[in-house]
């Protein structure tokens, strides 16, 4: 983890802003609390269709739309990085959404790696 958060602060230094920096230190410290929100998500949805995706959206009571049924299957990540959002709100409230979704993308990033 300290290789990321080297990254972020370098990244965070190019914006040579404090509010910069304390954003990425906020983005590094809640990967450890998206990465197994994801990997429970990834481990659900192995194929990600409608119905692998809408069951999660049940088992984390958060609503899922019928409109989102006919998602293309190369969008359906973004359904995806939506829920996984939502449940890691559900744990850290407050926290702006670009924050969380950038934690997650951060915490996918590491599963694929």
């Amino acid at each position: 983890m300290s290789l990321l958060k080297t990254i972020a602060q370098e990244v965070a230094s190019l914006f040579g802003s404090g509010k910069a920096e304390a954003a990425f230190n906020q983005v590094v410290a809640l990967v450890p609390k998206a990465a197994p929100i994801v990997q429970a998500i990834a481990a659900a949805t192995p194929n990600r269709t409608t119905q692998e995706i809408e069951a999660l959206f049940q088992k984390y009571a958060v609503p899922f739309s019928s409109g989102w049924a006919n998602t293309p299957a190369a969008s359906r990540g973004y359904l995806l990085l939506q829920l996984a959002t939502t449940v890691l709100a559900q744990e850290v409230p407050g926290v702006a959404t670009n924050i969380l979704n950038s934690a997650v993308q951060l915490a996918v990033t590491g599963l694929k790696a």
